[in-house]
């Protein structure tokens, strides 16, 4: 009895020396708990993660985002946030997350700040720590094919950000003359075609069609990316003439018009993709246009134009009647703009909407050549169509001009008369505040190796030209505005 009165009585000491540990950690962390409550929380307010932090943005950044590590107050946050210079937007939040989605794209060729200071915590006034960081746009950059020397016949890009040191980089090499070319969406690549110049043969006909690496960063973050010049062959001409082409919007399709050297009858459009083997669509060739998704093709045809699906268990095929050709799509695919012929043999500018309704923006008598959304107000296109213009008595030749359509009041304002050449390459900037066009001087052609423009005409020479575009929100739509000479050369187009 006395060992167990012994065993008894040591059980009882340690169990209360555990309640005294016990007691003491409840206390402790009372007392912890309770300077908490007096003092606050001492971790301090900030954010943990900014979206675009050092990165170059483009068209395709729509909105950044703001991750705080504490509960914090949003109304002080949308009070105290500023970005310099201004790039306006609307905020919506998802827990501590704050995301900024831009009203406009961001100026190519800027550097922004943005600036948070003086908000605070929800359940306090314990103001953030101060946070700034830098972002970029894009370089303001653009793609054109060379005339003079060196450059004759190269795809070149030159960047322009800096307006008095412009950057040129040629991207192909010298035993390639470049015919024609569309630009990948993250502007990383470039798909032409292109030919081996020879004395000995007819070299159009020969042309092949290539991709080729611009040496450009699209991210700072993502993988290194190649250098620039980096050629890829994507399809030959064994079997095949291969005609024009065209790009989707997404980068994911490509269509081309090719002809059977043997048997010329087998004409038509093919899709093709750097992965699989090219596929004939069953259609016949002609002036067309890819959807910006990629899914479908519009061609004109006899009577009307057509709309063919890329895959092939994609939707039937739908044909408009009465229309000329398509001039493109809007950014988003949701509006699509034809040329209509008239009974009364003028030529309209329709613009049809994702519900097949159709809008009348303008009649003329003379070729519509190319129409251009403006990104920015997205209520605005530039168009290039053509005038009679009298050279002499009774003598007149066509002269191409550039003009605005307002689409919500459907006027037409004239901003630029372009004589002396008809077939102008237009190209919108991807932030919407300039315009790139072509004028050349053609000759008859001299050998089978002279550059030629799309109408089979020789090009003597060629100049690039940069047309800021001025704001055109108030009523006064009669502002004069003077084009800038930027390189020798044709066909410019703005990388994205």
């Amino acid at each position: 009895m006395t060992n167990s009165s012994q065993r008894n009585q040591s059980l009882l000491k340690k169990l209360k020396l555990f309640d005294w540990i016990a007691l003491g950690c409840i206390v402790i962390l009372s007392l912890i708990l309770g300077v908490v409550l007096v003092r606050g929380e001492q971790i301090p307010l900030r954010v943990s993660y900014f979206s675009w932090n050092g990165k170059k943005i483009g068209l395709q950044d729509k909105a950044f985002r703001i991750t705080f590590n504490r509960p914090v107050d949003k109304y002080s946050v949308e009070k105290h946030l500023s970005i310099d210079p201004p790039l306006s937007g609307k905020i919506s939040w998802r827990g501590r997350q704050l995301i900024y989605t831009l009203d406009d794209p961001p100026i190519y060729g800027t550097n922004y700040q943005i600036k948070l200071q003086n908000a605070h915590r929800i359940y306090d006034h314990k103001f953030i720590e101060p946070f700034v960081s830098l972002f970029s746009t894009r370089d303001r950059t653009f793609a054109y094919i060379g005339i003079t020397a060196e450059e004759r016949g190269r795809l070149i890009i030159c960047n322009i950000t800096d307006a008095n040191q412009p950057k040129k980089t040629i991207l192909t090499p010298l035993d390639l003359i470049v015919t024609n070319f569309k630009i990948y969406p993250n502007g990383s690549k470039i798909l032409f075609s292109a030919y081996e110049p020879s004395l000995n043969s007819q070299t159009l006909v020969n042309q092949q069609l290539y991709t080729v690496t611009t040496g450009l960063q699209v991210s700072p973050n993502a993988v290194e990316m190649p250098r620039a010049g980096r050629l890829k062959r994507i399809l030959d001409t064994k079997n095949y003439r291969n005609l024009t082409f065209d790009l989707s919007h997404n980068g994911q399709s490509i269509v081309i018009w090719r002809i059977n050297r043997k048997n010329p009858a087998d004409s038509g459009l093919w899709t093709v993709s750097e992965e699989q083997n090219p596929r004939p669509l069953g259609v016949p060739g002609g002036d067309f246009v890819i959807s910006p998704d990629g899914k479908y093709v519009v061609i004109s045809q006899r009577g009307g134009v057509g709309i063919v699906s890329l895959n092939s268990d994609g939707e039937a095929s739908e044909f408009l009647t009465g229309y000329e050709k398509s001039l493109g799509f809007s950014a988003d695919g949701k509006q699509m703009l034809l040329v209509r012929d008239n009974r009364d043999y003028t030529r309209s500018l329709v613009l049809i909407n994702q519900n097949k309704q159709k809008q009348e923006l303008f009649r003329t008598l003379y070729p519509i050549i190319d129409c251009e959304f403006e990104p920015r107000e997205k209520k605005l296109l530039y168009c290039l169509k053509t005038d009679l213009v009298e050279e002499k008595k009774g003598k007149y030749r066509e002269e191409p001009f550039l003009s605005v359509i307002d689409i919500e009041k459907t006027m037409d304002f004239p901003l630029l008369a372009l004589p002396n050449y008809r077939d102008v390459q237009l190209s919108m900037s991807p932030d919407g505040v300039a315009l790139l066009f072509d004028q050349v001087v053609t000759a008859v052609p001299s050998s089978t190796n002279d550059l030629i423009t799309s109408e089979q005409q020789g090009i003597a020479n060629g100049q690039v030209w940069l047309l800021p575009l001025p704001e055109l929100k108030g009523s006064d739509k009669t502002l004069k505005i003077k084009p800038e000479e930027l390189e020798i050369g044709f066909k410019p187009q703005w990388l994205p």
